[in-house]
């Protein structure tokens, strides 16, 4: 709901009195008034507008969600062809991410089902889902068990887990997007 105001408040202070009428009559009306400065006028960004923060190994962030604060330190990352005795299909890579999750909170439990389902947006361009990697076994680059396979933390406590993705074999970005589609942190794979 939040959002939703600021939404409304930026289309009225940017539309001025275009925006008086329907939501659908001020985005089809361009503006014609010529005597606006030339200098754009920026509104203020809201949290789902601004740049995600960029989580490097060692790094440690906190975010909110519904669920409450958190924080997330980026453990380990790496990209490989190969783990173990199996090889990534042409064209494909593992992306290999640990990380630790403290509840911040102080009631309930932290939902972390959307720490194992980031975005991949290459540098060539092309988007994907990252598929789930299943069974793949490599004590140095999976020490932990899956988000899936660890409890959600209560307040107070934390949760180590490592999740293989596989993705296009290109250098690009996890971008990683709380269960209300809020932009929190990205992880650049080069």
């Amino acid at each position: 709901m939040k959002h939703k105001i600021a939404s409304i408040a930026v289309a009225l202070a940017i539309g001025g009195a275009a925006a008086c009428g329907s939501n659908s009559d001020a985005s089809k009306t361009p503006r014609t008034d010529s005597s606006t400065s030339t200098a754009p006028s920026r509104a203020p960004q809201t949290p789902s507008q601004q740049s995600p923060r960029e989580l490097n190994t060692g790094q440690t962030v906190t975010v909110t969600t519904e669920d409450g604060p958190a924080e997330i330190t980026l453990l380990a990352v790496d990209s490989t062809t190969t783990i173990g005795t199996k090889k990534a299909d042409a064209g494909q890579q593992y992306v290999v991410y640990s990380m630790q999750v403290k509840n911040l909170g102080t009631a309930g439990e932290w939902d972390t089902y959307w720490l194992e389902t980031p975005r991949w947006s290459g540098s060539n361009g092309e988007a994907d889902s990252p598929v789930f990697e299943v069974g793949l076994e490599d004590p140095k680059l999976i020490p932990y068990d899956t988000f899936s396979s660890t409890p959600d933390p209560r307040p107070g406590e934390h949760i180590k887990a490592t999740e293989v993705l596989g993705v296009p074999n290109v250098s690009g970005t996890l971008q990683f997007e709380d269960s209300n589609g809020n932009a929190q942190f990205n992880i650049v794979i080069s």
